[in-house]
Formats: C-alpha cells, structure tokens, sequence
C-alpha cells in the first residue's frame, strides 16, 4: 500500500490508482496544441496537515478532464493569515517610491493630531467633503500665518517697551546732582584797570576777544597768544569760589565752601563747582588745568556710574555725595556774592549767576543750558530726579532698535563714562579738530591735539553752529549718540523772592564784609521727596513669548503643538528616508 492510499484511508478519502503522470512538459505541449482553452474549474481542496510529494506534478487532468492544481495554501503552521501576509507582501515589493509615498502621506493624515487633517485622508468621505476639509484646513493655515506675521514684525521692528518699574528710586541709590556756578562777570574791574595800566598788548587783546568789547588795539603792537596765555589770563580776570561764595551749609550743617567747591574752567569761563568727580575720573586724557586751578577733593573718591550705583557702606565723606532725605534742610545752601561793582562785562545781557545741575561724570555745557540768578533774591531749586534703568534681556536687542547704549557697548575716546553728553561733547570737539585744526579749551581733547588760540576763534565759531545745526537735522552725522540705558538725569524747578536781611533765618548776612542784599543772592537745593518712579526700558516680548504667541495661535487654527512638529518631522524624514533607501537597497545589488 502507498502512502497516499494510507492517508486517504485515514481520512475517508478514496483514491484512484494511477500508474503514470504526465510530466509538465508534455501536459504544457498538449495545451498548447489543443484549440480549446484549458480552464480550472475548481481547485480541489486542500488536507489539513496534508505534506505533498516532492514528486508530484503541479497541474493534473483527471478523468472528467477537470484541471487540479496540487498547490496547498497552507504554510507550514497551516496559517491562512500567514499565506495571505506573504502574498500582500510580494505586490508591495513592487509598487513604486511614489505609491508607497503616497500611502505614508495618507496614513499620516488619517492618524494626525492637526485639526481636520484626517478628514482630507479619510477614504470613506466623498470628495467633495475631502475637498471642503482641504480648503478649510487651508483657510486655518492663512489665517494663523498672519496673525503670527503681524506678532513677528512688532518684536523685530519695535522690539522694546518703556514703563514704569514697580519699585520705586530711592534717594539713597543715586548721588547728589553736581551743582556748577558761574558769575556773568567775565572780567573784574579791579584786574582790568591794572591790564590797561600795563598797556601789555596780548593782555589788551585777550580781553577784548573775552568782553567784545571796542577797545582799539595798535595791530602792529599786538602779538598773538597761545593757550598756556589764555588759561592764566582766565583764571586772573575770573571769579573764584573764593570770591563768589561767603557761605555754605550742607545738610543745615554749616560747611566751608573752600572744602565743598572747586574752581573749574567752562565755556563761561571760570566757574566753581560741586559734587562733581576729580577730571581723572572723567577724562582718560586729563589736562593739567586742575593743577593750575588749586582744585582740592577728598581723599575718598568713588568711581561712581549709573549702572554700577554705589557700594555697600558708602558715607557721607565719599565724593559723589548722596542726599541724606528731602527737604531744604537736608539739601545744599549757599550765600553767593555777585560783587556788582567788579562787572566789567557780562556774558549776557544781565548781571547775577548762572546755574546749572548735572550728572557728576560729566562736563556741563553753562552757556548753552546755565539758569540765570539775580543778585538780591532768595531762590529754591527743587531737584526732581529722571532714574532709567534696563532689564538683562535689552542687550540683545540691537542698538538701532532699542536706541540706547549700555556702559561697556560704547567706547569713548576722551570719556571714560559714556553718556549722552559726553558723547555730544566729544563730536564737537572731533568735528571743530577736524575743521580747524584745534580744539577750545572747554572741550576734551586728545594727547596730541593743542588748545585753539586767537587766530582760531572764527574757524571754531562756524564749526560750533555746524555742529549744532546737524545734531538736530541729521543725527546719524552726530556720532549717534543715543542715552544710556540706565542713566541718571535732573530737573529743577526754580522759586524765588526778594531778599530781605532782616528776616533771614538760614544765614548771617550781617556778618559779612558788606551786607547791601544788591550783591547777594541765597540759593537752595533740595529734593522734594525721598521716593520717585523709575522708568524701566525691557523688551517687548523676549523669544520665549515669540514661541508662546506663535505657538498659541498655531494652538487657536490647527491644533497644532510641538508633538505635532515632532510627528510631521517623523514621516517626512524618518519614514521617507526609509522608503527610498529601501527602494534603492533593492535595485542596487551591492546594497545588499
């Protein structure tokens, strides 16, 4: 018995014995012969568990001239599922790049987190509801693009905001304004009857390029001067602090003005002034003038900036000095003296002082910005501080952006604090060098420049009216000086009354050489009160809240969060990647 008769007897099946097969060739030519056409009916049912001889033949014609086709669709597990997989498979292999592309891109659709997406992919839908989701989706997408245009084009065109911080300055925290006082005398009478007596030609002309005056001077007696003549010949016909100020108080204690005063040379020639820093703090070239004008300070000196501020344990003794509280009595007195019967002329049209506050590092500009003071009036300056500072994420907004300059972002040539004014300061004086050759007295300058002398004074004049006229008209020309971006600036607010002796209850008029109130002026400086807002300059919104904005509305249109950015990167690069190059590992052999 054969082993297939075995087996069908197991099973209840009874085959026919067949002695001879015909082979495949003969069965294929016989075929191909035959002018019908061979047809399977069915194909006979396979056994489970049934394992087919090796020798058996493919295709079989039994008696009722049916085809069977001994092929079984059982695998070796007899699986169903399994053959269906390997057949699936197989017509996989050969679908194109773009059709497996193609399919990734649908499934992407159908399984996204992005609003409305999956119904573009949903096969089920008709089109035209595939359609309607694609332009809806579309619309979305316009929508959130700009609405997030609109919010980057406010953080990169205007990029910073100005408010106020919500703490307020405290007086502690910034110094005492530098006060700088000049008497509108030029020249005293006593000096130039005794020039004029001397009859010394550059001495005659000196004092006429000072007064204007109409003094007729013999051109061939008179000889030129250079600085060094100048410089001596301002500091002999001025007015000291000696001269200008009888009496002093600070903080209603009464103080020697000597000790709080300084001599110093402005473009109102010799002036006094206070709380202002040594030049060697201001200037990195420092001219000798100090020196000539006895200029004496304390031997405790702070390298104060507005950014930096003041040290823990700071006194009073220290220079700049700070503001002990609010009020007249906390503040700086003084008795000035204007010695009416010394004008000889005036640097205006008046007679008294000029005043000015300012910052400690820098040098002020009298004649431009001086606030006049009678002679015979008592007067009240009532300081009201401007404090600015700028928060860490300023810097890295561009400067011609935010419109500011920390301290260590701009270098000065002759300054070693910027500031505006300074910056303004040294413009002119490039500009007024490079037009004439010199720079005046009163202007920082280089350790190779030289001081303008007499022969520069029309030169220098036009130069001064070019450089006003372009600060105004084209600042880019100006040397961009924007403000610091935290810095420190004052305001006063002047009050005054006629001056009576008599009532007098801060000083002792009576006690001086001469008590005629026509020659005296009281001034007082004050602040007003012990805490002022601070204005804070900060950006808009920094990158973080570019990302929360963009992300929010990306959030409000489609859905969308990083997750999803993370998904579109995994099928566009990941699952892409992985088709071509598993469609070229196939088609190039020495891939495999």
């Amino acid at each position: 018995m054969t082993l297939l008769n075995f087996v069908g007897l197991r099973h209840g099946v009874k085959f026919k014995k067949e002695k001879k097969y015909p082979t495949i060739t003969s069965l294929m030519g016989k075929m191909l012969k035959s002018d019908s056409i061979i047809r399977p009916r069915r194909i006979a049912a396979g056994i489970e568990n049934q394992k087919l001889r090796s020798g058996l033949p493919i295709l079989k014609i039994n008696d009722n001239n049916d085809l069977k086709l001994n092929v079984s669709p059982f695998d070796n597990t007899g699986s169903l599922h399994s053959f269906s997989n390997k057949i699936r498979k197989q017509d996989q292999h050969h679908k194109s790049v773009r059709g497996k592309l193609l399919e990734e891109l649908e499934h992407y659709c159908d399984k996204t987190t992005l609003h409305g997406l999956r119904y573009v992919g949903d096969t089920s839908l008709t089109l035209c509801e595939r359609v309607f989701w694609l332009i809806a989706f579309s619309v979305a997408i316009g929508f959130a693009a700009y609405y997030i245009t609109n919010i980057y084009d406010k953080w990169n065109s205007s990029p910073v905001i100005i408010s106020f911080s919500p703490f307020d300055a405290q007086l502690q925290d910034i110094p005492f304004p530098a006060v700088t006082i000049c008497n509108m005398n030029q020249a005293k009478k006593t000096e130039v009857i005794k020039i004029k007596a001397d009859g010394n030609p550059r001495d005659l002309k000196l004092l006429d390029d000072i007064c204007n005056s109409n003094e007729t001077i013999n051109s061939t007696d008179s000889t030129g001067y250079n600085w060094t003549n100048l410089r001596n010949f301002l500091i002999r016909v001025g007015n000291s602090c000696s001269d200008m100020l009888k009496q002093c108080k600070w903080s209603s204690n009464g103080r020697s003005c000597d000790d709080l005063f300084n001599n110093d040379l402005t473009d109102e020639g010799l002036c006094c002034s206070f709380n202002r820093l040594p030049p060697k703090y201001i200037f990195r070239n420092p001219s000798e003038v100090s020196l000539q004008l006895n200029q004496t300070y304390s031997e405790y000196i702070y390298d104060w900036t507005p950014e930096t501020g003041f040290p823990e344990g700071y006194n009073d003794t220290y220079i700049p000095k700070r503001p002990l509280g609010a009020g007249a009595h906390l503040g700086l007195s003084i008795v000035l003296d204007a010695q009416v019967d010394e004008y000889y002329c005036s640097s205006t049209s008046s007679i008294g002082f000029k005043i000015i506050i300012g910052n400690p590092i820098e040098t002020p500009k009298m004649a431009d910005y001086g606030t006049l003071l009678s002679p015979g009036v008592e007067a009240r300056f009532s300081i009201k501080p401007s404090v600015r500072e700028a928060s860490v994420n300023l810097r890295s907004v561009p400067v011609n952006k935010r419109q500011c300059y920390f301290a260590n972002e701009r270098k000065l040539a002759y300054y070693r604090t910027y500031s505006k004014s300074n910056c303004q300061q040294e413009c002119a004086s490039n500009l007024i060098y490079k037009t004439c050759g010199c720079v005046p007295y009163y202007l920082p300058k280089g350790p190779t420049m030289k001081f303008c002398e007499q022969d520069d004074s029309d030169c220098v004049y036009d130069a001064q009216i070019r450089v006003l006229k372009e600060t105004v008209s084209q600042p880019s020309v100006s040397c961009n000086c924007y403000s610091q971006c935290s810095s420190v600036t004052y305001g006063a607010k002047m009050s005054y009354g006629k001056l009576n002796s008599t009532v007098d209850r801060v000083f002792d008029l009576e006690s001086l050489e001469h008590n005629e109130t026509k020659d005296y002026a009281i001034l007082h400086l004050f602040f007003i009160e012990n805490h002022y807002e601070k204005i804070m300059k900060a950006r808009l919104f920094d990158f973080t809240d570019l990302v929360a904005y963009t992300g929010g509305l990306l959030g409000v249109f489609l859905g969308f969060s990083i997750l999803s950015l993370i998904e579109l990167f995994y099928i566009i690069a990941a699952r892409t990647v992985q088709i071509i190059y598993g469609h070229w590992r196939k088609q190039l052999p020495f891939l495999n």
